[in-house]
């Protein structure tokens, strides 16, 4: 599936566009989104931080997408995530990779990586699993 077809799969999510998440691209492997930061997305409005539900949310997006085109039925269904936080993420926009770790028939596994300005210094990092029904 290609990006362009991928974002009309997202834009049919509701949730996915309260995010605003516009893929950027996809390949077999990975699948990367960016996330513009708006004000309506703070956690905090002392500090003015992204909620981290916010963040963990768009890496859930963002890896389910990678794992959307796999041949099934439904939608992948997550059965399991573990997000750690590593910094506050600012008001900027967010960039999201999830590299689909292993796809069975059942279950996938993919690991995501959230960051803003430079890549090497990460806002998050994640795993999820997903049921593939």
């Amino acid at each position: 599936m290609n990006s362009k077809s991928l974002q009309s799969q997202a834009d049919g999510i509701p949730f996915f566009k309260f995010l605003n998440l516009e893929v950027v691209s996809t390949t077999d492997k990975a699948t990367t989104c960016i996330m513009p930061a708006t004000q309506r997305l703070i956690g905090n409005s002392y500090l003015g931080n992204i909620h981290g539900g916010i963040i963990a949310s768009c890496m859930e997006a963002t890896a389910s997408l990678a794992v959307f085109d796999r041949p099934r039925k439904g939608a992948p269904k997550p059965i399991n995530l573990t997000v750690n936080y590593l910094r506050p993420a600012k008001m900027n926009p967010l960039h999201c990779r999830a590299k689909v770790i292993r796809a069975g028939r059942r279950i996938a596994f993919v690991e995501t990586i959230a960051w803003q300005v430079d890549e090497d210094t990460p806002v998050a990092k994640g795993q999820f699993q997903f049921l593939l029904i």
